[in-house]
């Protein structure tokens, strides 16, 4: 008779299996992990005693460690600024109590396009996203790049939308969002119009909170604004932190001001065209508060003539609206034999070329050339110069000199486009460009000097 197979034997439990000693590395190890969520009850209140107001405009290396504190990242004084050099969401914070209403404005740079601008306003001074966040930047944190919106973000950057919180109160009938489970510790992203960063551009941006509103401005545009039905505020929401994710961003001329209680006076409202007709002939000594020049150094008024140099494709945008169906004219001409006289028409009123000089630039609205690349050839584009809805030709050319009357019209997708009474080029667009993101004009240019003058719209 052969021998019985011998039975294998039942695992042990777990409990068996770990023994006294496993169980107690195993806890040993669950209170490492969890170390910094169980002494957060009994952490003392951050750093404070630096009173407000206060200005910093980083020229003292020593002021990092005499007026502020940190977790991590080492961030420093470089060169008269303040370098937060990719510290991974570890704010640089203000040794400062901020009081309810208040305005934090500060200059920002990055030296590519992976710099986030961040900046953490109402947090608790030791944690990242204790408070609200703002985010001028392509959220490099998450593997993405390109234009996406600037966004403030409430205590979670993955949290819905505000027109998701919104949409779900429109859903049930009413108006509160805290009647639909917006609480004090909910999370929310309010986004503003898409935004990238132009490596080594400095941007000017001043936040405020008055009562339950936050604003946001950058370069003296209003980007975006959130009235907060459960503002943040107390003990715990009360400082200010500069940081960044992975590139490096720099920081000056830092401003923090206690403000009144007073709500937000009403902002100044560019009225838009009417239907009748709208010119501008330029005879002043500055562009003034119906033009939005993306690089201030690339235009200016002389002599009664918009020149624009040096644009880089920053364009030189009319702020009020214009008709979907319309007529432009204006005078344009340049001395330089390389011609490349510009302008966009029905864009998104700011946007402007991000990211290196030699990469292709997508405009928002159409685009005209005329004696583009070194004055070989002519452009219509939707958008995209180098795209496949483009209308060209290669002559003539741009002669210097000459002064040109353009005239572009649009009724519905079809827009024509001539010169001295001449047609010169057209386009058919079956899915034309419609809505508040396509409503504007804008003068625009790459090297040359070019001018524009006598410009009309009906």
């Amino acid at each position: 008779m052969s021998a019985a197979k011998a039975t294998p034997s039942t695992p042990a439990v777990t409990g068996e299996r770990l023994g006294r000693r496993g169980w107690l590395i195993l806890l040993a190890v669950i209170l490492a992990v969890n170390t910094p969520l169980l002494i957060r009850p009994f952490r003392p209140l951050a750093a404070a005693g630096v009173p407000l107001p206060f200005v910093d405009d980083f020229s003292d290396p020593g002021t990092v460690a005499a007026h502020y504190h940190s977790l991590g990242g080492f961030p420093r004084v470089v060169n008269g600024e303040l370098l937060s050099p990719g510290t991974k969401n570890n704010p640089l914070w203000l040794k400062a109590i901020l009081p309810d209403n208040v305005s934090v404005e500060f200059d920002a740079h990055a030296l590519s396009q992976d710099g986030e601008i961040r900046v953490e306003l109402f947090g608790n001074g030791y944690d990242h996203l204790s408070g609200y966040m703002l985010v001028y930047a392509p959220w490099t944190a998450v593997g993405v790049t390109g234009r996406l919106p600037a966004t403030l973000v409430r205590l979670d950057e993955n949290a819905p939308t505000l027109q998701r919180w919104q949409e779900k109160a429109r859903l049930a009938g009413v108006s509160s969002l805290t009647a639909v489970g917006y609480g004090p510790n909910s999370g929310v992203r309010v986004e503003g119009p898409p935004v990238s960063i132009e490596p080594g551009r400095v941007y000017r941006m001043r936040v405020e909170r008055r009562g339950d509103t936050l604003r946001w401005w950058v370069d003296g545009q209003r980007l975006l604004e959130f009235r907060d039905p459960l503002p943040l505020r107390g003990p715990w929401h009360d400082r200010v932190g500069l940081s960044s994710v992975e590139g490096d961003v720099y920081y000056d001329n830092f401003r923090v001001t206690p403000l009144d209680a007073a709500p937000f006076a009403a902002e100044a409202v560019v009225p838009e065209l009417g239907p009748g007709p709208s010119a501008d002939d330029f005879e002043r000594s500055a562009l003034g508060k119906d033009w939005l020049a993306t690089d201030p150094t690339a235009a200016r008024l002389e002599n009664g003539v918009l020149t624009v140099e040096r644009a880089r494709n920053h364009p030189v945008w009319l702020r009020r609206p214009i008709p979907e169906d319309a007529t432009i004219e204006f005078d344009t001409w340049t001395d330089s034999p390389e011609g490349d006289i510009k302008v966009e028409a029905w864009g998104d009123g700011r946007s402007a070329h991000a990211g290196p000089a030699e990469a292709a630039y997508d405009a928002t609205g159409y685009v005209f050339v005329f004696g583009g690349w070194k004055n070989t050839k002519s452009v219509l584009a939707r958008q995209e110069e180098h795209g496949p809805n483009v209308a060209e030709r290669t002559t003539p050319r741009v002669e210097p000199g000459r002064r040109y009357h353009w005239l572009i019209q649009r009724k519905g997708g079809n827009i024509s486009w001539s010169i001295d009474g001449t047609p010169f080029l057209t386009l058919n667009d079956p899915a034309p460009l419609r809505g508040p993101s396509h409503a504007y004009f804008a003068f625009s240019g790459w090297e040359s000097p070019v001018h524009f003058d006598n410009l009309r719209i009906r």
